[in-house]
């Protein structure tokens, strides 16, 4: 019975998020959806306090004393194990961010002026402070926007001299929307929530809809900015090219994607008359709110409930049950 709270409680947020993501396509906004998703990835936390709870609650107790020897062994061994795999996601999530920092700070160089004067252009249209500007040699297409504190962007020489001056503004602009959007530490965090609830098919799922649209979010933004759409598909293109002909695979994802159906973002670029603007206030950094955090408190409303009903025939009363959780 105690094995069976946990499991029903998994099912429940594997339910829940498979129905948040079934009705994305009702929300609109790229940030009310990119909030729905983390909350989701986010949601499995509240199942594995659950069962973490669960031990400090059933311990010393005949209910528990009393339990088949598999139901206790289960009882403990799962929460445990599941939270020893989610402290493992979160130690990667921090080396993978420490391996990247060091890569970007000790590659690059402060890039010139004119470049800078770009970026700061672009920045001001944005309302987002200019962040840091960097250049590495390298003869393959790289650009990306990173860090959790002081954002950095990173371009490769490839960049500055296979670009026209138009397509390196789109590039950067593209950039500087993540930038505005925060997408590293909000992708930081999805990524070390997909890793710590590997086993759930909602966070994979959930992980590659964030992943695909903070893309097209960040195009709409750069040709918003830019007013040139077709200068950052023909960027794309060339991007694309390169990772088709097998001479630019693999730092050409951090442009196009990884995986991602970059045939259509062209398209919509090349389709775009009025690119749609979705950034919201320079300010407005939180990653849980709008649809995510009423979608959060239904669920643990719902877990709680499912708690009670489940305590009450092994004879332990709600009120009894919640105190020792806490």
């Amino acid at each position: 019975m105690h094995t069976a709270l946990l499991l029903a409680s998994t099912l429940l947020v594997l339910l829940g998020g498979s129905l948040a993501l079934g009705i994305l396509g009702r929300f609109p906004g790229w940030r009310r959806r990119r909030d729905l998703q983390v909350a989701v990835l986010l949601a499995p936390a509240s199942s594995l306090a659950v069962g973490l709870g669960g031990i400090a609650h059933f311990s010393g107790r005949a209910c528990f004393l009393g339990a088949p020897r598999w139901d206790a062994t289960l009882a403990v061994a799962l929460p445990l194990g599941l939270g020893a795999v989610a402290l493992g996601g979160l130690v990667l999530g921090l080396v993978r961010h420490a391996l990247l920092a060091r890569v970007v700070t000790r590659g690059g160089v402060a890039a010139g002026p004119e470049l800078v004067a770009v970026v700061e252009r672009l920045a001001e249209g944005l309302g987002v402070r200019p962040p840091r500007v960097l250049l590495c040699t390298y003869d393959r297409p790289l650009a990306l926007a990173c860090a959790l504190h002081r954002p950095t962007v990173l371009l490769s020489t490839w960049m500055v001299e296979q670009l026209d001056r138009r397509e390196l503004e789109a590039v950067l602009a593209h950039e500087l929307a993540h930038v505005a959007r925060r997408d590293y530490p909000v992708v930081w965090l999805a990524t070390v929530l997909r890793d710590a609830f590997w086993y759930l098919p909602t966070s994979w799922a959930a992980y590659r809809q964030l992943q695909h649209e903070k893309e097209l979010a960040c195009d709409d933004l750069a040709a918003g900015a830019t007013g040139r759409p077709l200068a950052l598909a023909s960027a794309l293109a060339k991007v694309w090219q390169g990772a088709v002909d097998g001479r630019c695979l693999g730092t050409a994802q951090l442009l196009v994607g990884a995986g991602g159906p970059v045939e259509q973002r062209i398209t919509r670029l090349l389709a775009a008359r009025r690119p749609t603007v979705d950034v919201g206030p320079p300010h407005a950094g939180r990653v849980v709110r709008g649809a995510s955090t009423p979608a959060l408190v239904g669920l643990l409303l719902v877990e709680a409930l499912l708690v009670a009903l489940m305590l009450a025939p092994m004879g332990c009363g709600p009120a009894s049950s919640f105190g020792g959780l806490f």
